[in-house]
């Protein structure tokens, strides 16, 4: 017990210092590019904190575990919004730059297509292939349209890339602090006699979005939201475009009736209270927060 105690104060710094460091690579990259800080938390950091999500799914999917493997990526879009960004919102407002309604409004759209696919109870290789295009697609239009590394001058672009290498890294070491916290949490629960269905709800599938909590949270604190939302707006769309497209190619994906009828009409109706809220005000309030947190409570509520 003491060991475990012991990796998890070492997970929980790693998680700290990593998400610390990596919000400050992902402000110094934006300034570099000369670009929203949103849309280098869209791209980047996304990729960065999604990883968790990606390896999670992929191994359940060829292990013959699809359910983990979509119920993993529905899981963690629900609780990026209504947890993260409502715990964040609820420590300060958050206001952001005019793109993040576009690009909530993309993850809304793309969720309602992964939710056609799953009509008939299965998503195929060929419909994840399509999810997959999709995100490279999505890629390709924001790098034309906002990012030109080669107008950088010289050494900046230097300079910029070695942020980029950090933003990386720091995000390594936040996954794998994150690791540690949940492998360790799990240990103790069990150890203290916690049901297996009350640390799966709770410690496994938080666990997986706990990089993006650690880093919205850390980019709250700093005063950079746009870091914030646009890290949470991003792993969504990775988890809806990339997590379940990577699995579904691996082991096409029979479809649990409940994330069909229930999880992902809840993801949507969150995911467009986001958007409206975005697009009207361009941000999160208290009283959103609020919305959100209560939602996320009644899903909790909901699985026991």
């Amino acid at each position: 017990m003491i060991q475990e105690f012991i990796v998890f104060i070492v997970g929980l710094i790693l998680l700290i210092k990593g998400s610390d460091e990596f919000v400050e690579a992902g402000s110094r990259v934006a300034k570099g590019f000369g670009v929203s800080e949103f849309l280098i938390a869209l791209i980047l950091a996304s990729i960065a904190t999604t990883l968790p999500e990606v390896t999670v799914s992929a191994i359940a999917a060829f292990e013959g575990n699809s359910g983990i493997a979509l119920g993993n990526a529905v899981g963690s879009a629900l609780a990026n919004i209504a947890l993260i960004l409502g715990i964040s919102a609820m420590i300060m407002p958050l206001e952001v730059d005019e793109i993040a309604w576009r690009n909530s409004l993309f993850m809304f759209l793309v969720t309602v297509y992964a939710w056609f696919l799953m009509r008939d109870g299965v998503i195929s290789r060929l419909e994840g292939f399509t999810l997959i295009l999709i995100y490279l697609g999505f890629l390709y239009y924001l790098y034309r349209k906002h990012i030109a590394i080669e107008d950088i001058e010289g050494g900046r672009s230097r300079s910029v890339r070695r942020d980029i290498v950090i933003l990386f890294l720091s995000g390594a070491v936040v996954v794998i602090g994150a690791r540690m916290v949940v492998t360790s949490a799990v240990t103790i629960a069990r150890s203290l006699g916690i049901s297996e269905v009350v640390i799966g709800l709770t410690l496994v599938s938080i666990g997986t979005s706990l990089p993006e909590l650690a880093n919205s949270l850390a980019a709250t604190l700093k005063k950079i939201p746009n870091i914030s939302v646009g890290n949470i707006v991003g792993a969504n769309i990775l988890d809806i475009l990339m997590v379940i497209g990577i699995a579904s190619m691996i082991r096409p994906i029979t479809v649990d009736a409940g994330i069909f009828s229930f999880t992902m009409p809840l993801t949507l109706f969150v995911m467009g209270i986001l958007t409206l809220s975005l697009r009207m005000t361009n941000k999160i309030s208290r009283a959103i927060s609020a919305v959100l947190l209560t939602i996320y409570a009644y899903f909790l509520y909901s699985q026991f």
